[in-house]
């Protein structure tokens, strides 16, 4: 027999609709190195140089060191490869795509110090630039090999409190109206995954002992964290440079995911299979403040500064389900396609300190400590109000890592026009080694699947050509992140049967970036 079951739509309440956690909250803060060609090829450790257009997004004083005005633009090509292993199973996939880094126009403006070569405020400059922060680009599949694991098992724990009559709808009764009824459980009850334990509220797998499952995972992201910045700097006798940028960030963020099973046995009632596929879409927007210094003691030497306040971003997600299943039945059901939250995610304090040796007209080398206090963010509701998200936050604090961030890049002219350039980057660990996602008993979410972040390591090179008016400057950029995957937190479960700990899949993903630049000076 064929069962479809189709919710109705229905609005909720950004107060009954808790779903984000903190592995959602640091996708959508966490930056990368991203920018003009220039700064890329020097893996981003340009905070005390300065006089570049993505510079200024890390240190604004580096305004300031521009002489003349500029017009910039910059072009990405992203080459990516995912590979999974996954319980001796292994996958890859692939995904090419292009796009923009960075506009900016730059003002400089000489001050009448300089004209009438007096001491002082120099010059007073100023900016509006675009620079992308992070592209969420990816695409991601994980093959695993059988285990005694299964969603199924965590789903009976999540259901467990909960009667039948709480979960399956009626004429007069829609159990996705209910906001003490996950909509997981409603999944898993009307596709036949788990099943009531006579008389107590309790639930237990269909799964029979003995039957084994082999999972399979899709993700394909999309989206971005764009800052649009208004800036100024000031040259304070060719020494000391001060500058501020106000900037807007805009997110726009979309998931698409398939976590399935195929269910394997002996006995007449073994088999089947299931597939949760959850649609994800995100777009908000937050405004901070950077400030920044460079001072240069000698003609050889930058020591550069900078704090970025925290961001509020005012988000907005939209939400789907739909779960196929081959179990007693066969058929699918899908939650309300409008599902939604309204919220506020505030973003890391973040600290930046450089330092630049400048060899004449030849060559340079710089050197960039990051510091980002992710363990600061905070979850808050549309109204601000961060106790609704009281057990999100406790876990921002017990999951989530500071994340310290060195970029070691240099620079050497072959001529007086010609350059080549290569850096390096590594970023730590921003989630603990036993961090484990939580959700609510009574979330409306129903993607289960984390993340934990090892370390990120970036490799750069590039060239750059120039002429008085003009240049154009090139750079290859791989990175490497180090992740590793669970499709659920197996943890209660696993407590009581060790057999049921669901196996992680180790993921290293490779982003080879080709970056071209262009920029007219007048």
């Amino acid at each position: 027999m064929k069962k479809s079951i189709i919710a109705i739509a229905v609005l909720f309440s950004c107060t009954y609709t808790i779903a984000q956690t903190e592995f959602d909250a640091l996708k959508y803060v966490q930056t990368d190195i991203n920018g003009t060609a220039r700064y890329i090829g020097m893996a981003g450790a340009f905070g005390a140089l300065g006089g570049d257009a993505s510079a200024i997004k890390d240190n604004p004083a580096g305004l300031g060191i521009y002489r003349r005005s500029e017009l910039t633009g910059t072009f990405n090509t992203l080459m990516q490869s995912s590979t999974a292993s996954w319980n001796k199973g292994s996958s890859v996939d692939d995904l090419f795509k292009n796009g923009f880094n960075n506009f900016s126009y730059v003002i400089a403006l000489p001050t009448r110090n300089a004209e009438n070569g007096n001491k002082g405020l120099l010059s007073s400059n100023f900016s509006i630039s675009f620079n992308r922060l992070k592209n969420f680009d990816k695409s991601m599949y994980i093959k695993g090999s059988s285990q005694t694991s299964s969603m199924t098992d965590y789903l009976a724990g999540l259901t467990n409190g909960l009667s039948l009559s709480d979960i399956k709808g009626t004429d007069s009764y829609n159990p996705f109206n209910n906001i003490n009824v996950p909509w997981l459980s409603i999944l898993a009850v009307e596709g036949d995954l788990i099943s009531p334990v006579s008389g107590i509220n309790q639930w237990s797998s269909i799964l029979n002992i003995g039957e084994t499952v082999t999972p399979t995972y899709k993700l394909f992201e999309k989206g971005h964290l764009d800052e649009y910045s208004f800036g100024w700097a000031g040259n304070f006798d060719n020494e000391l440079f001060l500058g501020a940028s106000l900037n807007m960030k805009s997110l726009s963020y979309s998931a698409f995911s398939t976590y399935s099973e195929t269910f394997y046995g002996t006995g007449n009632n073994d088999g089947g299979s299931m597939s949760l596929k959850d649609t994800i879409i995100t777009k908000g927007s937050g405004i901070n403040l950077k400030l920044g210094a460079i001072y240069c003691p000698t003609d050889y030497l930058r020591l550069g500064v900078s704090v970025h306040t925290p961001a509020i971003l005012i988000l907005t997600d939209n939400y789907y389900s739909e779960l196929d299943f081959n179990t007693i039945n066969r058929g699918y059901i899908t939650t309300p396609r409008d599902g939604y939250s309204n919220y506020q995610i505030q973003s890391p304090f973040q600290f930046n300190a450089s330092a630049a040796f400048i060899a004449g007209e030849k060559g340079l080398i710089s050197i960039e400590y990051d510091f980002a206090n992710y363990n600061g963010m905070r979850l808050r509701s549309d109204i601000g109000d961060a106790q609704s998200f009281d057990l999100e936050n406790t876990a921002i604090r017990t999951n989530i890592n500071n994340v310290n961030t060195i970029k070691v890049g240099g620079e050497y002219k072959l001529t007086k026009n010609f350059a080549v350039r290569a850096g390096y980057a590594n970023s730590g660990a921003s989630t603990l080694l036993n961090a484990a996602k939580e959700i609510r008993s009574n979330t409306l979410r129903t993607d289960l699947e984390y993340f934990r972040n090892n370390r990120t390591d970036y490799f750069t090179a590039g060239l750059g050509y120039r002429e008085a008016n003009w240049y154009i400057d090139c750079a290859f950029m791989n990175k490497r992140l180090d992740e590793t995957f669970y499709p659920y937190n197996s943890n209660n479960i696993a407590a009581k049967n060790p057999t049921l700990a669901v196996a992680p899949a180790s993921i290293i993903t490779t982003n080879n970036n080709i970056v071209v630049t262009l920029g007219f000076k007048f």
